[in-house]
């Protein structure tokens, strides 16, 4: 098994659900989504998902304690709240689209991937680009600046 995972804990209405990003993926205790749907046996909830819409996690408290607990991909959420269907779970699933999995992928954003604008000299000009992916990128209207005499030229 993995190292522990701290996880993320909201609330909706009076029940609370933990989360974890694993690879960039959320996942959720399967017990707290099966309360947060009505489902009272957790199994139900798991049986009803494939292989890869479950998992066991490890998760760290803020005590140092671990637990190890079942856990569900928010593909296996959204699944859930189909087999199980309740007027009630369409609430829920607004909730983890437009609330739950977008704070997640906020919290667990890594700030360098994310596009910058920058400046480079080139032939005594400032140029702008992008830093992406470690890589720069140039607009297409900023081009001409890096031809020179029809032959291109890297930095």
């Amino acid at each position: 098994m993995h190292d522990a995972y701290t996880p993320i804990l909201f609330h909706h209405h009076t029940h609370r659900l933990r989360a974890v990003m694993i690879d960039n993926q959320p996942w959720f205790v399967a017990h707290d989504f099966a309360q947060l749907m009505g489902v009272r046996n957790a199994r139900r909830l798991l049986h009803a998902l494939e292989r890869f819409e479950r998992r066991t996690v490890l998760l760290a408290s803020a005590s140092g304690l671990h637990e190890e607990v079942e856990a569900i991909s928010d593909a296996g959420a959204y699944k859930a709240l189909f087999r199980f269907a309740r007027p009630a779970h369409a609430e829920i699933s607004r909730w983890l689209s437009e609330v739950l999995v977008p704070t997640l992928h906020d919290y667990h954003r890594d700030p360098s991937a994310e596009p910058r604008r920058a400046f480079i000299s080139w032939a005594n000009r400032q140029v702008g680009v992008v830093r992406w992916q470690r890589e720069l990128w140039v607009a297409w209207r900023d081009l001409p600046a890096f031809i020179v005499d029809g032959v291109e030229v890297s930095p």
